[in-house]
């Protein structure tokens, strides 16, 4: 019976998708527990490599530790606060190293408030570059990603969002307001999803 009333939420929730969708958007929000590895292809200024994050809690609180493969060969961990997973506004994008615990920025995915911006008006103010950045007006536009979820590929509803003048921003947002999962990014350079897999 609580499958069934979820499967009914869904199917009202997004009638445009398909049992497949549904199903993949469930297994998605299933993997997203601690132990949970994302890798993600990063090309920026010319190098490729790999963005590794390992969750160490998703929920009201978020953090992960991550690595980056040659030629860059860094690591650290990102711990978001309740508040910044809740309310902030602005991306964490740069990393140098070490521990970074932000209050009002989220990483690796969306805060609530920006979820719910876009879910209400497609469309929401994002500090694109962190905190004390500008914010850009991005549109939204429904998408579909593919990627790797435990050796499977995967077909899960999201958003495009869209804004910028000189620089056309893209970032592209897994539709879970329980885990709004950023699936990829052109902010002049990009980022890619391309595997979730469970410990």
């Amino acid at each position: 019976m609580k499958l069934l009333c979820s499967l009914l939420f869904l199917f009202c929730t997004f009638p445009s998708l398909s049992a497949q969708n549904i199903s993949d958007l469930e297994n998605f929000e299933k993997a997203m527990r601690p132990g949970t590895v994302l890798t993600y292809d990063v090309n920026m200024g010319g190098k490729q490599y790999q963005f590794i994050a390992t969750l160490k809690k998703a929920g009201s609180e978020t953090a992960f530790d991550w690595k980056m493969t040659e030629p860059v060969n860094k690591s650290g961990t990102v711990n978001m606060s309740a508040s910044a997973v809740k309310n902030a506004d602005a991306l964490f994008n740069y990393f140098t190293g070490g521990v970074s615990n932000l209050e009002k920025e989220t990483s690796v995915f969306i805060s609530q408030k920006v979820f719910d911006e876009v879910a209400a008006n497609a469309e929401a103010m994002l500090k694109v570059n962190g905190a004390e950045d500008t914010a850009t007006r991005m549109s939204n536009t429904i998408s579909e990603f593919n990627f790797n979820l435990n050796g499977s590929l995967v077909a899960v509803p999201g958003w495009e969002l869209e804004g910028g003048s000189e620089i056309r921003y893209k970032i592209s947002v897994i539709e879970s307001r329980r885990f709004p999962l950023i699936a990829n990014m052109n902010l002049g350079w990009t980022i890619n999803l391309s595997e979730i897999k469970e410990p």
